[in-house]
């Protein structure tokens, strides 16, 4: 339902590509939009480097505030320097790619994102707040170097 909605958001704009992650729910939002908005849905592309940030212990874990510390400290979570390092290269890769891309990924890429263009420390990227789900937003990546 989410994704029918914010694909209707999406009827007036035009997309060359289509990237997402891999991850189940994000696999299925991409397609449930590509379909409505027209799309190819054989031409969407998958990219690991924006996968949700890896909690380690507190993967799958009923949702609950956590501090970013809290969170980059959890056993074997994701080196958050790494996690932004994998993020900033995927938009370095495509942010000069002619034409519209639609990015479908996830809250902690979205917040590592805005982390990243605030040039904070990668270990606070938690405490930002996330994009709205399932919600469009419009991304300027003329910052990225």
């Amino acid at each position: 339902m989410q994704a029918r909605a914010a694909a209707q958001e999406l009827l007036d704009k035009h997309f060359d590509r289509i990237i997402a992650s891999k991850l189940i729910r994000t696999h299925q939002t991409v397609e449930e939009v590509a379909k409505i908005i027209g799309f190819d849905t054989s031409k969407i592309e998958y990219d690991d480097r924006i996968v949700e940030y890896d909690m380690g212990s507190l993967t799958g874990t009923p949702e609950y505030r956590v501090t970013s510390y809290e969170l980059v400290s959890a056993d074997s979570a994701e080196d958050a320097n790494h996690f932004r390092d994998r993020v900033m290269a995927f938009l370095k890769e495509h942010k000069d790619e002619p034409g519209n891309t639609l990015l479908v990924s996830h809250a902690g890429v979205g917040r590592m994102i805005e982390c990243a263009k605030r040039n904070l420390d990668p270990k606070t990227f938690y405490d930002l707040e996330s994009y709205p789900n399932v919600h469009i937003v419009e991304l300027d990546v003329e910052w990225v170097l």
